[in-house]
């Protein structure tokens, strides 16, 4: 019974963001009997509530970083930046030469530089306030305010590409690695958070130009 509770409390937090699967969730309350004479039930049914908090994170996190997926990014960030109205930057940050390592040394290395990315991203923005997503692939998209002016923010962006930058290899072959990251910031006109990625995405682009492992700022024409 206790573990059940737990297993139901664990499942509410979850549920913030994940409101599309709360039915899911309220109706498997029903379907399962909260407690039984039986042990052997009692094991099926904590066995039932785990693969209901397996299924609600997958449906929310990218299993292989532990970061929120492209939808629930989104949707959390729009939440965080309409109650708030602080400056916010969009980082969006593009892994450089992925391609060329999943072709050169194989998948595996690929995934273990994605993981890798992503817990030194994580680690880097560990302020409560500080938002990451796996946008997709090499692509991770960062949502933070943690920085009291522009001249702060890039000292952070440098020493963030000094974090994200390494090499892997084989034995063999050595491939490096970085970051391009374009940054867009919100303003009183651009408070929409998908239109900041769209933005930061254009960044990103300007950053590959020159050169990668780089930053650049999304400007207005």
């Amino acid at each position: 019974m206790t573990s059940v509770a737990i297993g139901y409390y664990l499942m509410k937090k979850i549920a913030v963001i994940t409101s599309p699967i709360d039915t899911f969730i309220k109706e498997s309350t029903f379907i399962v009997p909260m407690q039984s004479e039986s042990k052997n039930d009692n094991i099926n049914i904590n066995h039932h509530f785990n693969n209901i908090i397996n299924t609600t994170k997958d449906g929310v996190y990218c299993s292989r970083t532990n970061l929120l997926n492209r939808k629930y990014f989104i949707q959390h960030a729009n939440i965080i930046i309409q109650k708030r109205h602080n400056d916010f930057a969009l980082l969006f940050i593009d892994l450089d030469n992925l391609k060329t390592i999943n072709d050169t040394l194989g998948h595996h290395y690929g995934d273990d530089v994605i993981k890798m990315f992503a817990q030194h991203v994580t680690s880097f923005f560990n302020q409560p306030s500080d938002l990451m997503g796996r946008f997709g692939g090499d692509e991770f998209i960062v949502l933070t305010d943690n920085f009291s002016n522009e001249i702060d923010l890039i000292a952070k962006l440098q020493s963030l590409n000094t974090e994200l930058s390494g090499s892997v290899s084989n034995g063999n072959i050595i491939i490096p690695f970085s970051a391009s990251i374009g940054v867009a910031l919100t303003d009183n006109n651009t408070r929409d958070i998908e239109q900041l990625i769209i933005n930061a995405d254009k960044a990103v682009y300007d950053s590959k130009k020159n050169g990668k492992n780089c930053y650049s700022f999304y400007v207005n024409h």
